[in-house]
């Protein structure tokens, strides 16, 4: 595992501007904080930023949970049926993502954002849908022309064949 450097101040930053937009729009502990994460930590692997941010918003969601259960602003309906969902999806995705190579979380968690930004900006679905299929067909193609552009072969090699030849 990589020696990380906290940076104390600034991630308290996110932590606090990511609660406060939480508690506000119930959006950020997914979206905004890990891409904070990103950038304040970018030798950190994709599945360790997925882990720690999951690990924060438990607390996080938590506090915020507790805030609108106060204040009576939630369906109790809708939140059993949402639970029994979201927890088995949640242990299936995090048995995925610890067993995922970094590359593809990233990408995924690039297109999931890309999804949420489309709808925050209110392209309706249907453009939504065919942006994010027109994004999954030519973004590959895109990835290697830009590869090849500055120098990279198109595919990267495969780990096993980088040994062989040595």
């Amino acid at each position: 595992m990589p020696s990380v450097t906290v940076r104390p101040l600034p991630t308290a930053l996110v932590g606090a501007v990511g609660g406060l937009v939480v508690g506000i729009t119930s959006v950020g502990s997914g979206s905004l904080i890990i891409v904070a994460l990103l950038a304040l930590y970018p030798a950190l692997k994709a599945n360790q930023l997925v882990g720690t941010d999951l690990v924060q918003a438990v607390p996080l969601v938590m506090s915020a949970a507790l805030g609108h259960l106060l204040f009576g602003e939630f369906t109790l309906s809708v939140t059993v049926a949402l639970l029994a969902g979201s927890i088995p999806g949640v242990y299936l995705g995090s048995r995925i993502s610890s067993r995922a190579p970094g590359g593809l979380i990233r990408r995924v968690l690039a297109f999931v954002l890309l999804a949420s930004a489309l709808k925050m900006f209110g392209v309706g679905n249907t453009e939504t849908v065919w942006v994010l299929v027109a994004v999954l067909l030519l973004a590959p193609a895109f990835w290697m022309v830009l590869r090849v552009r500055c120098g990279l072969p198109a595919l990267p090699r495969k780990r096993e064949a980088q040994t062989a030849g040595r």
